[in-house]
């Protein structure tokens, strides 16, 4: 009897003791969970991108690679030079463009020299519009020559119109002249004449001297109307004369507007060309359009050939332009607003000797993305790391697709809550009437 009392005292006792320190146990963890507040945060997998993307080094039109200057993994800073292509097919061409915009200068010069009615025209008149002059005095002496030239030949034929207007001006003068002689003999003969008539009458001359006096009166009216019809003729040629003067100085103002216009249309067809071609020898020059590192280089030859468009390189931007681009599950997108915290692993370091990196959430994709080979839906999440923890790496560096892992922080939560959610969401669609 009194060992079955002992064996039932040492049972309640255990069973007092086991139920004090479950209650201690529920209610210490109760309590704990009710009150202790945890720090919430949206966990997701990433990795490293490049903001902007990676730049990829193209040359528009190509050509023969005369420098190299950078090699794989060479750290750039912006405007360095990358490589520089073959310059002498473009100098030529531009050569040839500057050799002919200077004679197109010139010409435009000589031209309006010629329209203002300029009786010289030196190299000193020549407008280049700022080209060098020395390879193209030639060509611009030619067009001071055919100015010369020009000149000449206009004077020339306006000198021989002169001449003849100056031969027709003699003509007239001796025309007038002789009708001058020709009234003063006319009257001379009709006084004669009259007295001869009046002789006639009185018997004193015969028929045979009136009639040779009425003869002489009739060849000088006719020799009168001849220098009176030559002098008209003259008179009508100088008139003509002083058409075609006017009209050599009309024909010429015309032929300079033309070939003006004409010059001008071809100054600015080869100024184009010239723009281009500058532009052309500018590009040859391939510079770093950012900071950042060079990789995937695909010239590796002096000599070498280059297509339109092919990739030469890509340049990575430096750790500045770097973002971690994080998978963030649907049911969890709720929790994220831009601007918000993150701590951010980088999972190819070492974790004991590599701290966390901090940043924020700066951008969300605008709508659910379904991967398409594990058919995973999720959202885009893109994390931008601060610089100043950057520098916790102890200069290790970041590379595009690195992988990462992103802590983004949210409200905190009491324990209980972690437990309760799922009972409570449960309940909720247990007790939804159908």
């Amino acid at each position: 009897m009194n060992d079955n009392a002992n064996s039932l005292t040492s049972i309640k006792r255990h069973v007092l003791i086991v139920g004090l320190l479950g209650a201690v146990l529920v209610f210490g963890i109760g309590g704990w969970a009710a009150t202790a507040s945890l720090s919430g945060a949206v966990v997701g997998d990433g990795m490293v991108i490049i903001d902007e993307n990676v730049k990829k080094i193209q040359h528009l039109t190509g050509g023969i690679v005369s420098e190299l200057v950078v090699k794989e993994g060479d750290h750039v800073q912006a405007g360095d030079l990358l490589l520089r292509l073959d310059a002498t097919s473009i100098r030529a061409s531009l050569g040839i463009i500057n050799s002919s915009l200077a004679q197109l200068y010139a010409r435009r010069s000589r031209l309006i020299a010629e329209r203002s009615g300029a009786t010289e025209f030196t190299v000193n008149d020549v407008d280049l519009n700022g080209l060098e002059p020395d390879a193209d005095l030639n060509l611009v002496e030619g067009e001071v020559r055919l100015f010369t030239s020009r000149v000449a030949s206009l004077a020339g034929m306006r000198r021989q119109l002169e001449e003849r207007k100056n031969q027709l001006s003699a003509e007239i003068e001796g025309d007038t002249i002789q009708l001058q002689s020709i009234d003063d003999g006319a009257k001379l003969v009709g006084q004669e004449l009259d007295a001869s008539e009046e002789l006639y009458r009185q018997k004193l001359v015969t028929l045979q001297k009136v009639n040779s006096l009425r003869r002489q009166k009739v060849e000088l009216s006719g020799n009168r109307g001849e220098r009176l019809a030559s002098r008209a003729q003259a008179q009508g040629k100088i008139s003509e004369i002083d058409l075609q003067i006017l009209q050599l100085d009309e024909d010429r103002r015309s032929e300079i507007a033309k070939d003006l216009a004409d010059t001008e249309g071809k100054i600015a067809e080869f100024e184009e060309r010239q723009v281009a071609g500058k532009d052309q020898l500018r590009r040859l020059d391939i510079r770093a359009p950012l900071d950042g590192k060079i990789y995937q280089l695909a010239v590796h030859t002096v000599g070498g050939v280059i297509n339109p468009g092919e990739p030469l390189m890509l340049l990575a931007p430096d750790q500045r332009a770097l973002t971690v681009e994080a998978r963030i599950a649907a049911r969890s997108i709720d929790q994220i607003t831009l601007g918000q915290q993150v701590d951010i692993r980088f999972t190819a370091f070492d974790q004991k000797t590599t701290p966390e990196v901090t940043g924020n959430v700066t951008s969300v994709s605008p709508d659910i993305i379904i991967d398409q080979k594990s058919g995973q839906s999720y959202y885009a999440v893109r994390v931008v790391p601060n610089i100043e923890s950057l520098e916790n790496l102890n200069g290790k560096s970041l590379y595009p697709g690195m992988p990462a892992e992103v802590f983004i922080k949210t409200a905190d939560r009491q324990a209980l809550s972690y437990f309760a959610k799922p009972l409570t969401d449960q309940m909720k669609h247990a007790f939804r009437e159908e």
